[in-house]
């Protein structure tokens, strides 16, 4: 309905009580804080390092996901549950229970499992290399310390086994195969070192990987073979998983301290919230300064606030200089049954401070507008009963609780428009049909448009408020006026035929005609009036957009009932059509209350940004922030 006048506070005190003055504000959570001038008055900013707040917070949250949520906090308990409540007493305790050696304890069991990992990575991939070559009879002792040969093991592909034989015939060498595999063979390869050249040349020719026994050679000390070799990698790998395991159980058992590192989570995060705030003061020797907004409507308690917490508080509570007004923080103030719809308003932006407020306007439009776009009386008491049943259940706050009440309110709109246009879960009720869009889309289509057309009439009446407020007084009146009188009576004519209309009519076009134009000259005056005429095709193409309510109200009904057939054809097949009916009918009619809600929202969320906004509203508000205890997951109390 209107927004929320803010006033301007200005705090002097001693320094040393700055610290502990922001804590107090922080449970106020009614006063912005602004940064000060600092080198216009001559102030030093204070010096604030979050660096440390920042690191444990981070450290925190990795291992806070990490940690396994308790059994009774999942499912439906979870998303139901309240968070934790923490009073000021417990905020401090908080963070003297040792969460550092916790973290940093939890840390080195998670560098030392990480460290175990890799190498059973690694002791894994040495049993990949080694496993071919396991046929390898021959101690690995007896295939070193030679003088004058030289031993190699070589992989080949199956189709040069051939050649290489062949090649082998007229040289001083032996050519033994280990193993073979379909895609690749290999061999063991023994020649005295004048047949080096030789050897090498052979196998330059055809594709080839030579496999390096050395570093295992090099540990030899026995008669040890390959498959000993391999045997000792799987001790050693099953060994470091037993570690491994135990070690997964000695994290797990972190468990037990997650809810109390999510709650001193919290307290960092606030913490760097105040240390940000001591850096928006400027200081001087002794003396502190605070500078930000608050509601006008809560300047009595703020004034007794900072009263009751010291008497050596220096506050100046003002209304904004003319400067300060475009810097004024916006809140958006309506009736309670009107709130939830704020969020429709601030997915566009907020308003400008002076500027008009759409919320109570746009409201009764878009939840109409929805409900029609549904036309679903099943699936609109679906959403109000789950959205109902969270808000009684979970009790969200915030911006969280607005969308569950809109949700809410969209679903009785589609209970009622559904019953009246629509039908439930794809069947009409003939008797309370209003209008049936299956049968006779062009009453539904009408409709659309008589809404679309008084919406666009409402966003040209609020376009003259706003050039009326700045000034534009006769233009306001003389043009939007013109618009507003100009179009419905031309649909009042076209109708009714009545000459009354058209006198009207013809009264409207000349206010546009004489006064959309501000140029001297009478003619350029007439004939830009005439041209800004054209603007009535604007006004046609903007109610006709208001047609695809019909649209996706047919699209709704009709897929309702295709799933209502598919159900019915499933349920005749033997056995088992009962259950895959069943799955059709619950799983189709989900998909279609999700797509249909979700294009309901979106077009209509569309209709108000693009139809009747762009007439008349100026976005750009900064939203009032309050400084207070921040928190994501638990809930800080008084």
């Amino acid at each position: 309905m209107a927004i929320s006048r803010v006033r301007r506070f200005e705090i002097l005190m001693p320094a040393g009580e700055l610290d502990g003055f922001l804590s107090y504000l922080q449970e106020l959570e009614i006063a912005q804080i602004d940064p000060v001038a600092h080198e216009d008055l001559e102030l030093r900013p204070a010096e604030v390092d979050t660096s440390d707040q920042e690191r444990w917070l981070a450290r925190i949250s990795r291992l806070i996901q990490s940690l396994p949520e308790p059994e009774k906090e999942k499912g439906l308990d979870k998303i139901l549950s309240p968070r934790p409540k923490y009073s000021a007493a417990l905020r401090n305790a908080l963070l003297d229970f040792g969460y550092q050696k916790v973290v940093e304890d939890y840390e080195r069991l998670e560098a030392r499992r990480n460290e175990l990992l890799q190498e059973i990575k690694q002791l894994e991939r040495e049993e990949e290399f080694l496993k071919p070559l396991a046929a390898l009879s021959v101690p690995l002792k007896e295939l070193a310390g030679f003088e004058r040969c030289q031993v190699q093991v070589i992989q080949i592909q199956p189709q040069d086994l051939e050649h290489i034989k062949q090649e082998f015939s007229g040289i001083p060498a032996e050519l033994f195969i280990v193993s073979e595999e379909k895609s690749r063979i290999f061999i063991l390869i023994i020649n005295h070192e004048t047949a080096r050249e030789q050897v090498d040349s052979v196998f330059s020719e055809i594709k080839t990987t030579y496999i390096s026994l050395g570093n295992y050679l090099g540990r030899i000390r026995g008669e040890e073979k390959l498959s000993d070799v391999l045997a000792d990698l799987s001790r050693k790998r099953e060994e470091k998983k037993k570690l491994v395991d135990q070690l997964e159980k000695d994290l797990m058992g972190f468990a037990v301290h997650r809810p109390a590192l999510m709650a001193v989570h919290d307290v960092l995060l606030s913490e760097k919230e105040k240390l940000e705030g001591a850096s928006r003061a400027g200081l001087t020797e002794k003396t502190g300064c605070l500078q930000g907004w608050i509601p006008a409507a809560e300047e009595e308690n703020f004034r007794a606030g900072v009263t009751k917490y010291s008497e050596r508080i220096h506050l100046i509570i003002r209304d904004a200089r003319p400067e300060e007004l475009e810097e004024a923080p916006v809140i958006l103030e309506n009736p309670e049954i009107v709130r939830p719809f704020e969020i429709i308003t601030g997915l566009y932006g907020l308003p400008r401070p002076r500027s008009i407020e759409p919320t109570i306007f746009l409201a009764p439009f878009f939840f109409v507008f929805v409900g029609l776009c549904v036309s679903e009386a099943g699936y609109g008491l679906v959403m109000a009963l789950l959205s109902l049943l969270y808000l009684k259940l979970a009790r969200p706050k915030g911006e969280t609780e607005l969308f569950l009440r809109l949700l809410f309110y969209l679903g009785l709109s589609n209970i009622v428009l559904g019953t009246l246009v629509g039908g439930w879960f794809g069947f009409p009720v003939k008797s309370l049909l209003l209008i049936d869009p299956l049968k006779d889309p062009i009453p539904f289509m009408i409709l659309s448009l008589v809404l679309g057309f008084i919406q666009v009439m409402l966003s040209t009446f609020l376009s003259l408020v706003r050039e009326y407020r700045e000034g534009n007084k006769i233009g306001a009146i003389a043009v939007k006026g013109g618009w507003l009188l100009l179009l419905p009576s031309l649909v009042g004519y076209l109708i009714l035929k009545k000459p009354v209309f058209g006198i009207l009519a013809l009264t409207g076009a000349a206010g546009i005609v004489f006064f959309s134009s501000k140029s001297k000259n009478p003619l350029a005056r007439f004939f830009s009036g005439l041209y800004a005429l054209y603007g009535i095709s604007g006004y046609l193409a903007d109610t006709l957009s208001y047609s695809r309510i019909l649209a996706l109200g047919l699209s709704t009904g009709v897929i309702a009932m295709v799933v209502n057939n598919l159900f019915q054809i499933a349920w005749k097949i033997p056995y088992v059509g009962w259950l895959a009916a069943i799955i059709i009918f619950i799983g189709g009619h989900l998909f279609n209350l999700g797509i249909g809600f979700l294009g309901a929202f979106v077009h209509s969320m569309r209709l108000q940004f693009v139809e009747f906004f762009t007439r008349f509203y100026q976005a750009g508000g900064k939203p009032f922030k309050p400084f207070k205890l921040e928190s994501k997951y638990v809930e800080f109390i008084r």
